[in-house]
């Protein structure tokens, strides 16, 4: 064979090689394109149902049961489900809130009325040191509940008129309770020209608002409170016995103070 016919027999195979080479690569790009259009196909499908689903709802919501264990069967759209469901989070939130405020309000009631009652037996742990074994004594858990310069003046004149209760006036051979001198009637009338109380509590009370009275009008010191020893005046009194009465109460009255 000539170097001719060599060259002419390779280029007819070569030729042969590059057609079926472009046949082979034609068929995998047709089939590339073909897979491309697919996908794309259905993911336009899938686009168009999420929107005919959105546009289906609209026209036929959904709905659900609301209340089924209560036997209430209320269908309720999703919007108002939803909404629904928000104002019974808002209503428990409300509720908590309330429920806590409560609490709260309970604890500080509780705290602030231990510490009332802490004052008060402070109060009368100190009174009861002050008057000792006084007739007095039975009074102390009523005088710690009264105002504190009302007190000061119970304790102050009651020193000074029957030292605590020590001499007081009786009937009966029973205390008539009244360490103060208290003119006028109690529950079992009078005697010896004085109150005569039916108990403790009584004769605190009577004379405790009677000296509450007195404060009310600006008599708040011993000096001012001559008026339960002289009444109007004093000028009829012997003037040192004015001024041992006024001395006298105001030393209890001051050590009642600074309780």
């Amino acid at each position: 064979m000539g170097i001719f016919t060599q060259d002419k027999a390779k280029n007819w195979i070569e030729g042969l090689v590059c057609i079926a080479t472009r046949s082979i690569t034609g068929k995998r790009i047709h089939s590339v394109l073909r897979d491309n259009k697919i996908a794309i196909l259905i993911f336009l499908i899938i686009i168009s149902g999420f929107f005919f689903y959105n546009g289906f709802g609209a026209l036929f919501p959904r709905f659900f049961v609301s209340n089924y264990d209560l036997g209430e069967y209320i269908l309720l759209n999703d919007k108002d489900w939803i909404s629904s469901g928000v104002v019974e989070v808002k209503e428990v939130a409300a509720n908590k809130k309330i429920e806590k405020e409560k609490g709260y309000l309970i604890k500080s009631k509780i705290v602030l009325e231990n510490k009332e009652d802490a004052v008060e037996d402070s109060t009368e742990n100190q009174l009861h040191q002050l008057v000792g074994n006084a007739p007095i004594k039975e009074m102390i858990p009523f005088i710690a509940k009264l105002d504190r310069k009302v007190a000061a003046f119970v304790v102050g004149i009651a020193k000074k008129e029957s030292d605590w209760g020590r001499h007081a006036p009786s009937q009966g051979g029973k205390t008539c309770y009244n360490y103060w001198g208290y003119k006028g009637s109690g529950s079992r009338g009078t005697s010896m020209g004085y109150a005569c109380f039916g108990n403790p509590e009584e004769a605190v009370e009577i004379v405790g608002k009677r000296i509450e009275t007195l404060v009310a009008k600006n008599i708040n010191e011993p000096r001012k409170m001559l008026v339960w020893k002289c009444g109007s005046s004093c000028s009829g009194h012997d003037p040192a016995g004015v001024q041992k009465w006024v001395s006298d109460v105001s030393l209890y009255f001051g050590k009642v103070m600074q309780i």
